[in-house]
């Protein structure tokens, strides 16, 4: 039931956060996002430079994996937004992280897992 439960949960947070503006990977981690209902996603194709130029509102949820990779990723995003004025949501992306970590999984594509058991 425990698993459960994470998953419930995170797919509670998924779902409240579905109209923030965010910032994925690769166009598999929009896809997963897209069927929860999110609609402002970019994706990191041609380098985080391009990627904020795009942003369109102040505020961001920054949700690369978390892998190394990944966490190294939303730390310069992070670090770069913050110095351009943007509010990042810190908050969210921890405990979605927690949640992460207690399902074993790493990447935001994995997610799909979660949504089709």
């Amino acid at each position: 039931m425990f698993i459960q439960e994470t998953e419930d949960k995170l797919l509670e947070i998924l779902v409240e956060n579905k109209e923030k503006q965010v910032i994925v990977e690769g166009k598999r981690d929009k896809k997963v996002l897209c069927l929860l209902g999110f609609n402002k996603i970019l994706t990191i194709n041609k380098g985080l430079y391009e990627t904020v130029e795009r942003l369109k509102e102040k505020e961001v949820l920054i949700l690369t994996d978390f892998d190394h990779e990944g966490k190294l990723i939303a730390k310069k995003l992070n670090l770069f937004l913050q110095s351009l004025g943007y509010k990042v949501d810190k908050e969210t992306r921890r405990k979605i992280g927690f949640m992460f970590s207690r399902l074993k999984i790493r990447k935001i594509e994995e997610l799909r897992g979660v949504l089709y058991e």
